[in-house]
This record gives structure tokens, C-alpha cells and sequence, in this order.
């Protein structure tokens, strides 16, 4: 329902307002990717396409804001950046605000591996010569 509202602010706002908010659910995300057949004799072949593309498509500046809200409170994991990957140029070109959807989780993720320098406890490993590759683990 909300990639085919998303060509217009008015029901996309409605439908994201806050009042509706015990409705949201993290756990079931209204924002993902549609597979969509090229043409009735292209059986094999599909595009995909995402609601932010379509109000991007529709220069729809209200419905894109609710959007990126929307997906920094409810989606906000790295599974949903694949929404913004043909399009944050666009979206960024328009003046829309990016700052919070680039600082929330949908772009940065933080990992934890034992042998990177910066976390490991045994300082004298990182804090040596470089040889070439500070991963070479000989």
C-alpha cells in the first residue's frame, strides 16, 4: 500500500502521522523492494522499484521526508539502505535533509573483530612497523 501511495505527500503523510504510531511495527517493515516483470513477453527479466523511488520519481519532497523519518524510527538497520541505493543523489540534489538517515544505522554499522588494532587488548600488536599489511597474522 505504501509504494502505491508513495506518487503522492498528502496520503503518504496521513499514513505515517503519528497518530498511527501503535500501528508501526520494526519487526514488519512497510518499506522494501517490489520485483516487477520488464513486459507480458519478457517472462525472465524484472526490475526492482521501492517506494522512495517513486516519490523521488514524482518529486514528492513531503512523502520523501516522512519516508526517511519513517525508516531512521521503525527500520532503522543497515538492511534498509538498499532503499536508497539508486537515489540518495537525487534526494540530496533536492535540499531534502539526509544528516539523521546518514548518522542512524541504515548507513553505519558497527562491528566487532578482535584482531583490528583499535580493539584488541595486546597493545604491542598494533604498535609496530608497518610491514605491509597490519592484518598479516604471522
Amino acid at each position: 500500500m505504501v509504494s502505491i501511495l508513495s506518487f503522492d505527500s498528502r496520503s503518504l503523510t496521513s499514513l505515517l502521522d503519528e497518530k498511527n504510531s501503535e500501528l508501526f511495527d520494526p519487526t514488519y517493515p512497510l518499506f522494501y523492494r517490489n520485483k516487477i516483470q520488464k513486459g507480458p513477453y519478457q517472462q525472465d527479466k524484472y526490475f526492482y522499484r521501492n517506494a522512495v523511488d517513486i516519490a523521488v520519481k514524482f518529486d514528492q519532497a513531503r512523502a520523501i521526508e516522512r519516508i526517511i523519518y519513517y525508516i531512521i524510527r521503525y527500520q532503522n538497520n543497515v538492511m534498509s539502505s538498499f532503499l536508497f541505493k539508486k537515489n540518495l543523489n537525487a534526494i540530496i540534489q533536492r535540499g531534502i535533509p539526509v544528516t539523521e538517515l546518514l548518522d542512524s544505522d541504515v548507513f553505519r554499522m558497527d562491528f566487532d573483530f578482535d584482531e583490528w588494532p583499535s580493539t584488541h587488548t595486546d597493545d604491542s600488536k598494533y604498535i609496530r612497523p608497518y610491514n605491509g599489511s597490519i592484518f598479516d597474522l604471522r
